[in-house]
């Protein structure tokens, strides 16, 4: 059944159901001698199995019964001219979504004729539906490998600063413990998952997780869907959910102060700001964000790096699926509250009015060019189709546009205001 038609620019995207939660969406498009498919597992977003569909994600990488190692994948994906294949997990929001990927040359500009095509939809079943399993359980060498690594990484974050501020910031600000945790899981958890348990999860995954199927490329729109029907999934629900997260103003900020022996300190802050993805006042809360210290050019990066000379770095970032703003410094420890009040300063400014014209209009520019771009990537492509499904809703280039340049001062002002501070975060070098 076809659910819509729908032209974005030149290109017409086609979504059909296969059957009820399993959807296909095809966007024909000649841009790239390449093509993408892309099976993404979606369910809500639950504390429980963050660290299971991290591990399962690897699991399923590495090994299949069809191709038992790593090395057995790797040399048929280059049999597959070079193929690219991966599984990646990411949060949205209220919604968890494990991506099952695989890139190739399309078999169109091939000088011999293949199949490709049909080879990469039966390489994506033979992983998926046919996991290196022994007595319902993985594989225990390739498990352990897959957990071993992934504890590795875990416990590697701590070494990586930036990040580690970033997280511990995450954990400091939010309410709900789907929101702090990190989208990869926790060590804790990790350490007592097993192979049958892993083996069991990824069952009910395959059988209750909505499938979204994503196909861009130069392909025809009918051998897509007899190809993604071939794939035995059955009937499930589709998520219903809120997508947004949405959190209480909390009366008092929430600080955080860690003592480490560091010599760059971290300065990390978080905003609560309501404003959602494609909502009222979205492209005037890009904007605001690209101001305040989103872009090169930022407020932060001009008053607090480039002119007072008190940080290594200072940038902004907001989640628009989350309804918050953080800001990360990486500075000297003495100069905390030097840099502390300057980034209040920074966005008090803009809560005043006190933009310039350039600064507004640099800024639309920017964000502009950097969407434009965007489009010539097919990452961003299928992240933008997933993203138009779980929204129910497409827009068209023209109409993004559109809508960024209908923003005026006053609009950004808005969005500005609405922007209340709520957890810091501070790692220093003192060691007590």
């Amino acid at each position: 059944m076809i659910l819509y038609i729908s032209n974005f620019e030149e290109e017409t995207e086609v979504r059909t159901e296969i059957t009820p939660g399993v959807n296909l969406t095809v966007t024909p498009n000649k841009q790239f001698k390449t093509t993408r498919i892309a099976i993404a597992l979606i369910e809500p977003l639950d504390s429980k199995v963050l660290t299971k569909r991290m591990l399962l994600a690897n699991v399923l990488e590495a090994a299949s019964a069809h191709f038992p190692t790593q090395k057995a994948v790797a040399e048929k994906l280059s049999k597959m001219y070079g193929a690219g294949f991966g599984i990646t997990v990411e949060r949205r929001g209220n919604v968890h979504i494990m991506n099952c990927v695989f890139d190739s040359v399309n078999e169109r500009y091939l000088a011999d004729e293949e199949n490709l095509f049909d080879e990469a939809f039966a390489f994506l079943k033979q992983c998926l539906f046919a996991p290196l399993v022994f007595n319902d359980a993985f594989e225990q060498e390739t498990f352990e490998r897959q957990k071993k690594n992934l504890g590795f990484y875990m416990q590697s974050v701590k070494d990586d600063k930036q990040l580690y501020a970033a997280l511990s910031l995450q954990k400091n600000y939010f309410t709900d413990e789907a929101q702090r945790v990190p989208s990869f899981g926790t060590y804790e958890q990790l350490e007592k998952i097993t192979s049958k348990e892993l083996y069991d999860y990824y069952l009910e995954c395959i059988a209750k997780d909505q499938i979204e199927i994503v196909v861009s490329g130069n392909v025809d729109v009918k051998e897509c869907e007899t190809l993604a029907r071939e794939l035995p999934f059955s009937k499930r629900n589709s998520f219903e959910g809120q997508l947004f997260y949405t959190q209480d103003l909390q009366m008092e900020v929430n600080e955080e102060n860690e003592h480490q022996a560091v010599v760059q300190g971290k300065l990390d802050l978080a905003y609560n700001l309501p404003i959602f993805y494609r909502e009222k006042g979205y492209y005037a809360a890009l904007i605001f964000n690209g101001i305040f210290g989103g872009l090169p050019l930022s407020k932060l990066f001009m008053n607090v790096r480039e002119k007072s000379s008190l940080a290594y770095y200072a940038n902004s970032s907001y989640d628009s699926f989350r309804g918050f703003v953080s800001v990360q410094a990486g500075i000297q420890p003495k100069n905390k509250m030097a840099v502390q009040e300057i980034i209040t300063k920074q966005l008090e400014d803009i809560k005043n009015g006190e933009i310039l014209q350039n600064e507004f209009q640099d800024t639309k520019k920017a964000l502009k060019n950097s969407f434009l771009s965007r489009l010539d990537s097919p990452t961003n492509n299928l992240d933008q189709a997933l993203i138009n499904i779980l929204m129910k809703r497409n827009v068209s280039v023209q109409e993004w546009l559109q809508d960024l340049d209908a923003v005026s001062l006053d609009d950004v002002v808005e969005a500005a205001q609405k922007t209340k501070l709520q957890s810091i975060y501070f790692l220093d070098g003192e060691v007590n």
